[in-house]
């Protein structure tokens, strides 16, 4: 007992010793004025509040030995500040600093400093970690480390870097290193939002280097362009044998995932994401058990996914965002076999399948991210199991059934995306007990029923709401004060109604807000101009009127939309140039007057201008010719005159310019081929004249080409067909003469061909049977309507083009407008037969050659356009018969004939049996229904080239009455005859009271003839 007493008291003696010692700390003076030289080069001096007193060793950053009470650590990362929230120290690196010859570990990452580094790092021979990442040293910093032996760790990404051929020797005397990390980039993901930080370009040609530090057991390159294959990988990977870390994201690699990989056995993070391998994810990857992080997002990897994948039983991370890769979701997520797993991403890619029940059973899983596949089914109750989910991603799917009420059971969930699938049914009352989420969106879904925006105050941390594009009603009380602040805030489409809601004049933090589709109504209230941090409007389709309120300035927005409202006044100007406005529709308004001259410097930034549907006059401004970034410019259906300004081709950025619907005259502009990026062109509805500029043809990527109702003359010029892209060509109304350019056949995109109403003559060219897209039914692709911002912002084009279907104008607009297939040749003077080459477009809607001076026959192939439903040859001298191969079109519901010289019996059944006489007047040979000719000769046809029609083929044609025409006739008469005596029969009341009428006509009608009399 005494013998264990004595060794407690020594114990607490040597306690009592040390923490003496080690409070008895003082810095020597010499570093101490070190440290106060570096801190004197540095600006500003928040970092250093601590540094009072004459003991550095209490400083903060600062560790002294306690044995010599030198400083052997100094550690002043910014990165402690959240480098997401800005840079706060600038300033230069004193030599004075490296007069602290024993430090053993130097950490000034992200202090963004700049200047040369002093040649004194150099003689830090004790140094082992060093940090010098995210500054701006304008110094090679590489060849200052090559005497710093016992160099373990060292990290310079994003300081100044050269990985010229030099780096070998210079890390030939440090080949200790177990961390290198020379990025050129930061990516920081979190569970809503992902950003990054580039820091210029870094080139490396060769890691012949890795042959020196053999012993590395973590390597970033991350962001370095080293432009090399997957082979070329092989050599310099496979020296690495105790490697743990990789990460080559971003290096510009191609080519196979190097096998080289599969033979370090020691790997556990493994990060390839954002390169171009055009190979399958490796199955090896299955045999690397150490494995417990895998990135391969953004790499264009295809194929199946490896089902090998499952014998990774350390794995917490795979990282497959944005690859081709396919497979069944029930295949490719083992639920037993991650028992770690905590992140899973697998979004933008080719999945199937319904989410399995046993994904309860992930319990360490905290991200999971499946959007933009086509998950189907309804997600499985057992989503609630997972009690670690934090962020739950399953937007753009197939989904359906209800909104799973076990979510409600997830406390510790914060961002929960369910948008854009089939979902129905209420919002569970669930919801409101996840007191921790960020973010809700379960926008363009079928969720129904009332929901006041009470429902979410539990929630005071929701920075993100959006219910927009459902079959909600939103109710908001007007005296409601949320006790969150919201950031992002859509309610686009849930049947507000009213005065745009009060409560959004407490919102200080509000960056992004949708109210479209909301009947709101009444003025913009001025309170409305407060929201400083709105960046992002959109109340489109409201019927808001009056003019913006005075504190309204478009100066620090992003995006405007206030189109399809009641908004009146002169159209708004910033205060001062708008240096992020993108986005400014102010169509369908009520905006009067002139577009200010100068608005090309009021909107220096401006990528999407729309202005149409108002009541705008004068003169195109040339100003706008100094919007650089202008991708769309509709000033169309408003009351503008003159010239198109030339000086508009200096947009040479721009994708669509529609003019259409204005008073503007002269010429086009000749220099209006040197907008290579145009895509669409509207410039119908005017008073413009010459002919189409030679130099539209180097608008190789024009998909609209729209001129439609002007004065323009002379020929359709040849070069058209050069066009590869042309899915649209219409030039309905104008003066175009001579004959259709057999060059318009090579248009293989082309699916609206309107020349109709000029002066083309000659025959139809049989070249114009050869548009591929319309024999393959290949409809315009849905991204010609979509444009994005040079911020990554998606738009959505508003396209309009006005096709002649079933006899009407119709007007086809959006998406619509790419499943329509035309061809308009009416009202020229075109002549010869109809080319039975037409009838190859088996997928074309709409043909119309009405008025013209075409003769022949109607080809038989019409009846394999299997897709027409609009078929106009009136006003022309087709003679002959009407192919009865057309009954077999099913989709056909407009078929005109009239004014032809057509002769013999309509074809019957189906589609015919619908049509009326008009369709077929002025045809004295037709007969049959539903026309009331008796001859079905067609002898007075034989002098234009017909043969004559036999007398037992009249016969033959008299005697096709067909046998439900008697059906019909007889079960007419019947209905009639027994509908009135039947009744007559059986009610004895109606029968005198009918016997009665009918006595007294007869009586009437006696008396009038005894009066002739």
């Amino acid at each position: 007992m005494g013998r264990y007493f004595v060794y407690l008291c020594f114990f607490i003696a040597l306690t009592w010793f040390w923490v003496t010692i080690s409070c008895n700390i003082v810095c020597l003076r010499k570093e101490r004025d070190a440290l106060i030289a570096f801190k004197n080069e540095i600006y500003p001096s928040l970092s250093f509040s601590s540094w009072n007193g004459l003991n550095c060793c209490e400083w903060r950053g600062v560790e002294c030995s306690r044995e010599t009470s030198h400083v052997i650590k100094f550690h002043l990362s910014q990165f402690s500040v959240d480098i997401k929230n800005g840079y706060p120290t600038t300033g230069k690196l004193s030599p004075a600093l490296f007069k602290l010859k024993y430090l053993e570990h130097l950490d000034l990452s992200a202090n963004f400093l700049s200047g040369v580094i002093p040649a004194e790092l150099s003689s830090l021979h004790r140094l082992k970690h060093l940090d010098l990442s995210f500054n701006y040293f304008e110094d090679h910093i590489l060849k200052h480390i090559s005497s710093l032996h016992s160099l373990i760790y060292l990290n310079l990404s994003c300081a100044g870097v050269d990985l010229d051929g030099s780096i070998q020797w210079r890390l030939g005397n440090i080949s200790q290193l177990q961390v290198i990390d020379l990025s050129s980039g930061l990516y920081i993901q979190d569970e809503s939002s992902f950003s990054s930080y580039y820091c210029g370009p870094v080139y490396s040609s060769s890691l012949e280097w890795t042959e020196i530090v053999q012993g590395l057991q973590h390597l970033s390159l991350q962001g370095v362009e080293l432009n090399m294959t997957g082979e070329q990988l092989e050599s310099p990977l496979s020296r690495l044998h105790n490697l743990r870390h990789l990460n080559l994201k971003d290096c510009a690699l191609s080519g196979h995932v190097p096998n080289a990989l599969q033979n370090l056995s020691h790997l556990s993070h493994l990060q390839l994401g954002w390169n171009q391998f055009t190979s399958r994810l490796p199955t090896w990857l299955g045999n690397m058990t150490d494995l417990v992080s895998i990135q391969f997002d953004r790499c264009d990897l295809t194929g199946p996914f490896p089902s090998s994948l499952s014998r990774l039983p350390k794995l917490k991370e795979l990282n497959l965002v944005d690859n081709k890769l396919t497979g069944n979701i029930r295949q490719i997520l083992p639920c037993e076999a991650w028992p770690q797993l905590s992140r899973f991403s697998l979004s933008d890619s080719i999945v199937t399948g319904s989410l399995p029940p046993c994904i309860g059973n992930l319990s360490a899983l905290q991200y999971l991210d499946l959007q933009v596949n086509s998950l189907s089914g309804q997600i499985p109750a057992s989503v609630g199991m997972l009690s670690a989910l934090i962020y739950l991603r399953l937007s753009s799917n197939l989904l359906s059934g209800n909104v799973p009420p076990e979510l409600g059971g997830i406390p510790s969930l914060e961002v929960l995306y369910l948008d854009n699938n089939q979902l129905y049914g209420s919002i569970p009352t669930s919801l409101r007990c996840l007191t921790r989420l960020s973010s809700l969106n379960l926008a363009k879904n079928n969720l129904e029923g009332y929901i006041s925006l009470h429902f979410f105050e539990n929630a005071t941390r929701l920075v993100e709401l959006v219910l927009s594009c459902n079959k909600l009603t939103v109710l908001i009380e007007p005296e409601w004060i949320p006790p969150m602040q919201f950031e992002r805030l859509g309610l686009g489409s849930c049947n507000i109604g009213g005065l745009i809601p009060a409560f959004l004049s407490t919102q200080f933090r509000l960056e992004i807000l949708d109210l479209s589709n909301n009947s709101l109504f009444g003025n913009i209230p001025a309170w409305f101009g407060d929201l400083s941090t709105l960046a992002d409007l959109y109340m489109s389709h409201n019927n808001l009127q009056g003019e913006l309120p005075s504190t309204f300035d478009i100066s620090y927005y992003s995006q405007i939309y206030l189109d399809d409202n009641m908004l009146t006044g002169s159209v708004p100007v910033p205060s001062v140039p708008a240096s992020y406005l993108g986005v400014l529709d102010l169509s369908q308004n009520r905006y009067t007057g002139f577009i200010p001259v100068e608005i090309g410097s009021f909107l220096p930034a401006i990528e999407f201008l729309l202005y149409s549907q108002n009541d705008l006059r004068g003169d195109i401004p040339t100003s706008i010719g100094l919007m650089q970034d202008l991708q769309d410019l509709d000033l169309s259906d408003n009351n503008f005159e003159g010239k198109i300004p030339p000086i508009l081709t200096n947009c040479s950025a721009l994708k669509r310019l529609n003019l259409a619907k204005n008073k503007l005259s002269g010429e086009i502009p000749s220099n209006i081929g040197s907008l290579r990026q145009l895509e669409k062109l509207h410039l119908s509805d005017n008073m413009l004249k010459g002919n189409l500029p030679f130099g539209v043809q180097n608008c190789s990527k024009l998909q609209i080409l729209d001129v439609a109702h002007n004065f323009l003359s002379v020929n359709i010029p040849l070069w058209l067909g050069q066009l590869s892209d042309l899915m649209i060509l219409v030039l309905r109304s104008n003066k175009f003469h001579g004959r259709i350019p057999h060059a318009l056949g090579n248009l293989s995109s082309l699916h609206v061909l309107d020349i109709s109403h000029n002066n083309l003559t000659g025959a139809i060219p049989p070249e114009l049977g050869r548009f591929a897209a319309i024999i393959a039914g290949q409809p315009g692709e849905s991204n010609v309507l979509n444009g994005r911002s040079s911020y990554g912002r998606s738009y959505y084009y508003k396209e309009e083009i006005n096709v002649t279907n079933k006899g009407l104008n119709l007007d086809y607009r959006d998406s619509v407008l790419l499943l329509i297939t035309a061809i308009d040749l009416s009202s020229n003077q075109l002549s010869g037969d109809i080319p039975s080459e037409i009838g190859n477009l088996k997928h074309l809607h709409v043909l119309n050659l009405s008025g013209n001076s075409l003769t022949g026959e109607i080809p038989v192939i019409f009846g394999l356009l299997e897709q027409l439903e609009s078929l106009d040859l009136s006003h022309n001298k087709l003679h002959g018969r009407i192919p009865g191969e057309m009954v077999q079109l099913s989709f056909l519901s407009f078929f005109i004939v009239s004014n032809n010289m057509l002769c013999g019996r309509i074809p019957t059944g189906r589609q015919f049996s619908t049509f009326n006489s008009t369709y077929f007047s002025g045809n004295p040979g037709l007969c049959g229904f539903p026309v009331d000719n008796r001859s079905c000769s067609c002898e007075h046809n034989s002098s234009a080239g017909m043969p004559p029609v036999s007398q037992d083929e009249e016969e033959e044609e008299e005697e096709e009455i067909p046998w439900y025409w008697y059906v019909s006739w007889m079960a007419s008469f019947a209905v009639g005859l027994w509908g009135v005596f039947g009744v007559l029969c059986l009610k004895k009341k109606w029968r005198i009271i009918y016997i009665r009428v009918l006595d007294g006509y007869v009586v009437g009608l006696l008396n009038i003839l005894s009066l002739r009399k």
